[in-house]
């Protein structure tokens, strides 16, 4: 096993031991390798006896955001580790079957250097899956282009560089749309495993950034990215709902041929 596997958590230890590390150990991981990121000390004791059947490490970072703790992160590692970020919720990384079924993956070991191979082949630095659980739009596809890559579930090669830090202010919860704008943006591509999407309750699991998430910071999330990258999103009127949506999307040449 060539990859550390990080998982931020606050506020969830039942729900890390339920979910994220109960599909962990139907794979081949080695719990030896995976990091609990927690975003307050106090939580330390409980965490600790909660996984105390497993030997994975307990790091303090004392952030009081995801954003805040995934950069943290990228501090931790040193440069060149190949990471996996999982957030704590996570009930399963499924394959497609067919257009209707999936199955879970539990050769994750052999995911990670499947992906990390083909980070160094073609020298990008960020890799990921789908972020839709629907084997209807899950595709037999691995692609290289800009799309978009979910938080809960992808891997990076660590740099202490300007793209693998986003905005830290609270509200901004759409970090993981900065971060693909950002490794895209200077590596001139992603990966991204269409076939595999998690399964997890995503914005219903109680804790985490569920605590802070409203409509009015969604917006100003959604407001943040159109202003600081016009060039690589735009508002998406197509998804209706309570939440700002945005989409991504490289209008550089466009910008060019009306120049």
């Amino acid at each position: 096993m060539n990859f550390r596997i990080a998982i931020p958590s606050c506020g969830r230890s039942d729900t890390l031991l339920n979910k994220t590390i109960k599909y962990l150990s139907t794979t081949n991981i080695d719990f030896k390798n995976v990091d609990i990121f927690l975003s307050r000390a106090d939580e330390q004791e409980e965490y600790t006896e909660k996984l105390k059947e497993y030997p994975v490490n307990i790091i303090i970072a004392n952030n009081n955001s995801i954003n805040a703790q995934r950069n943290f992160m990228i501090d931790y590692y040193p440069v060149g580790q190949f990471v996996m970020g999982i957030d704590d919720d996570i009930m399963s990384l499924e394959s497609k079957m067919n257009d209707k079924k999936t199955f879970p993956v539990t050769d994750l070991v052999g995911l990670g250097e499947q992906a990390f191979a083909l980070c160094t082949e073609y020298k990008l630095d960020l890799w990921g899956i789908n972020a839709s659980f629907n084997p209807f739009f899950m595709k037999e596809t691995i692609t290289f282009n800009f799309k978009f890559i979910i938080a809960c579930f992808y891997g990076w090669v660590n740099r202490h560089s300007e793209k693998s830090y986003v905005y830290t202010e609270r509200y901004h919860s759409k970090e993981d749309y900065e971060r693909t704008i950002k490794y895209y943006k200077e590596d001139g591509g992603i990966i991204r495993f269409n076939y595999l999407a998690p399964k997890t309750k995503i914005y219903t699991e109680k804790g985490g950034i569920q605590e802070y998430r409203t409509p009015d910071t969604e917006q100003l999330s959604a407001d943040y990215l159109l202003k600081t990258y016009p060039l690589f999103c735009k508002v998406n009127n197509a998804r209706k709902g309570k939440f700002a949506q945005i989409r991504l999307v490289d209008q550089r040449k466009k910008v060019k041929k009306s120049l």
